[in-house]
């Protein structure tokens, strides 16, 4: 069907139309005027997701999700929240909505899940596009009443998120507390240990005696070397000394020694010079001779007794050696035992820093869990406060009347075309040539129509070419 069929239909069934749409569109605009009248209050809460949390001190990445602000959302249509809105409004205890649920419900179910869920019906919590505002509407009858609930749902909602942060900060405080008792006794019986283990051993974990016992082993162990070479030196020039007396070296290098052997050396030079010049039985030969005799003596003496020195030399190294040894190997194990006793301190010591440790950190969390159970605010804050509407949000007059409009049109045209339906008649010249086939010879005009118009039907007619007539069907 073209647009001509459908324009030429509506002229023709232009009163049935007409009828249609006016009574449509005035049955809109009369159910529009009984509508009860609706007010929405409309608050806004702002969610602070970039600073640090002032007792965490840090940002919590959940803040910065996206499911975070639907998070929230969830939250304000929980019924957790409306349950503290009646609360704190004491609606529960308002006769005008107990009548009302004794109306609807005759009685029967919990009348205050049945308030809760009505306040839930008539809210809105939806979140702004782009930016962390979350707002909450509430439609009422009453524009007063829609604004103290709408503010309502806004502190119930504040109050429940502060309480989901406290709550488990309360629950884990008892807990927290029973676990720093443990951690402080721990700590007290680990002390307990340490300082009956320094008192039985007499040890001062802080004190200097290990380092001063091994400083004193290491100079004892030197002493030990630097005596053993000492006494190796001196056991090899006594050996020396007992098989060649005359060519050890301390004899050699005696004074007392050099002396002698210098003075039987121009002892005996005089006495081979005596003894040519005159003769064997002279007394000054012979008094030399004496002389060297005595002066042999002296010098075999010295000898004996640089060697026998010698030796007593060698006999003092090695006493001293063996001393120091002794000393070596006592001073040794004191350090070892002093080593086993500071052993055991350090294993005493850990376990008190352990536990000192562990102490700190229960009471670090339970110190950080205490501030949070006594939180007073959360990251969340009221941004605007719903103030009571002056103009109802519903119905709305426009929106109604141009949807009745446009729903009354449509329906006036479906019933000019049902009515054309129902009663089919040709409207347009290209309906009867589509009919018969055939070309038109002529058109009748309408009497209703001015002459104006009948003279330029006329003249269409004198301009339209010859044609045969249409066949005759019976």
């Amino acid at each position: 069907m073209t647009f001509a069929q459908i324009f030429a239909i509506l002229r023709a069934r232009w009163i049935v139309a007409l009828s249609l749409f006016v009574l449509v569109l005035g049955g809109v605009a009369v159910y529009t005027s009984t509508m009860p009248k609706s007010y929405t209050a409309t608050a806004s809460v702002l969610l602070d997701v970039k600073n640090a949390d002032p007792i965490a001190g840090t940002v919590s990445p959940s803040l910065t999700s996206p499911a975070y602000l639907m998070t929230q959302v969830d939250i304000i249509n929980s019924k957790r929240v409306a349950m503290r809105l009646i609360r704190n409004m004491k609606l529960n205890e308002s006769q005008e909505m107990r009548a009302r649920w004794q109306v609807a419900t005759q009685g029967t179910g919990d009348y205050v899940g049945w308030l809760g869920a009505l306040l839930q019906s008539s809210m809105e919590a939806r979140p702004s596009r782009g930016s962390n505002v979350i707002y909450i509407s509430y439609k009422a009858a009453d524009p007063n009443f829609a604004s103290a609930v709408a503010n309502g749902f806004v502190q119930a909602y504040l109050e429940t998120v502060l309480e989901l942060r406290t709550s488990p900060a309360r629950q884990s405080k008892d807990f927290l507390e029973a676990t720093a008792r443990t951690a402080r006794q721990a700590l007290e019986e680990s002390q307990a240990k340490l300082s009956e283990y320094q008192r039985t051993q007499g040890l001062l974990v802080t004190d200097e005696r290990l380092d001063i016992e091994t400083a004193r082993l290491n100079e004892l162990s030197n002493q030990v070397v630097m005596i053993q070479s000492t006494s190796m030196d001196s056991g090899s020039r006594q050996a020396a000394a007992a098989v060649q007396g005359e060519r050890s070296p301390d004899v050699m290098s005696s004074p007392l020694v050099v002396t002698l052997k210098t003075e039987l050396a121009r002892q005996q030079t005089s006495l081979e010079q005596m003894t040519t010049r005159l003769g064997e039985e002279h007394p000054q030969v012979r008094e030399i001779k004496s002389g060297i005799a005595d002066t042999s003596r002296k010098l075999e003496e010295e000898i004996r007794r640089v060697s026998s020195s010698v030796g007593v030399g060698n006999s003092v190294n090695v006493s001293r050696l063996g001393q120091l040894r002794a000393a070596l190997e006592e001073q040794r194990v004191k350090v070892m035992k002093m080593k086993s006793t500071r052993d055991g301190a350090a294993i005493l010591v850990r376990d008190v820093e352990n536990a000192q440790r562990a102490y700190d950190g229960v009471l670090a969390r339970m110190n950080n869990t205490n501030l949070e159970s006594q939180a007073n605010q959360a990251n969340i804050s009221a941004l605007e406060t719903a103030v009571a509407p002056s103009v109802p949000s519903s119905p709305n007059i426009k929106a109604n009347i141009s949807m009745g409009g446009l729903v009354a049109a449509a329906l006036a045209l479906a019933a000019a075309l049902m009515v054309e339906y129902m009663d089919r008649r040709l409207r347009i010249q290209s309906e009867v040539e589509r009919l018969t086939s055939q070309p038109l010879i002529g058109c009748i005009p309408s009497f209703k129509k001015s002459r104006a118009v009948g003279l330029a039907s006329r003249l269409r007619l004198k301009s339209t070419p010859p044609v045969r007539a249409l066949p005759y069907e019976a």
